[in-house]
């Protein structure tokens, strides 16, 4: 058995068992590890200590309940193994930074840490090779444009961390104002696309965030436009089965094994004078399906 494998083994345990008391001796068992090989293995591979990732998944589990329900908090809290309102309330605002009564409250979409799929990152398929993942389908190819694709939205600073960012989402933010507008922006195209992409900024720890729509090659006063240029592309495609897992879950997952699996061990780069995350919304209704799109370093293009 690998060492991801026998980690995956307590993180699908963890998710079964996530409303009972669990322990790091408990976890240790089920993955037939030393406690101490473990907590070691688990840090290092999850990213968090097994307490902190518990604490948050408990969190991520509880949450929607306090918008699908009127039930009190504390009985919230207490049903995920917190033993008071205020613990459960101190572990809310340490991960998301508000606290469940605010998060009731308000229209916020918060960001979770996921349960991972460890398997993703020791994977990797050759191009045009299906990677079933979870409940969603991924594969990667190389695609020529032969013309020029322009989109006409909104874009604006943000920091760097809003891109893997656990808690409020400000990049939804900019899709809340693409959506109220976009009737107003007169050379969107009917039916077309929508992207967001991430650009390098100028001002250090900080990236150029744009949300929009396919667009004639007209200017929009008002409007920013962008335009991506021919070229030889990797593309990631992944699809699920509705759209809120496909944006809330396998964007994240689909986004970690094609930057840092599957680019890397095929020692693919990108081109540095390009936006370095494009992505596309092809379709959010009947099998959702969102496509990444990276233009490589042109020494790289075909390999």
């Amino acid at each position: 058995m690998h060492a991801w494998e026998a980690v995956q083994k307590s993180v699908d345990y963890v998710e079964e068992n996530i409303k009972e008391e669990l322990s790091i001796e408990e976890l240790a068992k089920v993955s037939f590890l030393s406690m101490y090989y473990f907590q070691k293995l688990f840090s290092r591979l999850v990213g968090k200590t097994v307490n902190e990732y518990i604490k948050a998944r408990r969190v991520a589990n509880a949450k929607p309940l306090l918008k699908s329900t009127n039930r009190r908090i504390a009985d919230i809290a207490v049903e995920y193994g917190f033993n008071s309102h205020e613990a459960f309330t101190k572990a809310f605002k340490e991960i998301y930074s508000v606290t469940p009564e605010t998060y009731r409250k308000n229209d916020l979409l918060l960001t979770d840490f996921l349960k991972p799929d460890l398997s993703i990152y020791y994977t990797l398929v050759d191009e045009g090779v299906p990677l079933m993942v979870d409940d969603m389908v991924l594969e990667v190819n190389q695609q020529a444009l032969e013309q020029t694709e322009y989109y006409t939205g909104f874009s604006k600073q943000v920091d760097a961390r809003e891109m893997n960012k656990v808690g409020v989402n400000a990049l939804i933010e900019l899709w809340d104002e693409f959506h109220e507008k976009k009737d107003t922006i007169p050379n969107l195209l009917t039916d077309g696309l929508e992207i967001d992409y991430f650009t390098t900024d100028a001002t250090p720890g900080k990236v150029q965030y744009f949300v929009g729509g396919s667009s004639d090659d007209q200017k929009s006063e008002g409007f920013t436009q962008f335009g991506i240029e021919p070229g030889t592309f990797y593309v990631c495609t992944f699809e699920a089965e509705n759209f809120e897992y496909l944006v809330e879950d396998a964007l994240y997952k689909a986004n970690n094994y094609f930057f840092e699996t599957w680019l890397p061990r095929h020692g693919i780069g990108m081109d540095d004078m390009e936006p370095f995350l494009i992505q596309k919304y092809v379709n959010v209704t009947d099998e959702p399906k969102i496509e990444i799109w990276i233009k490589p370093t042109k020494e790289l293009v075909g390999k």
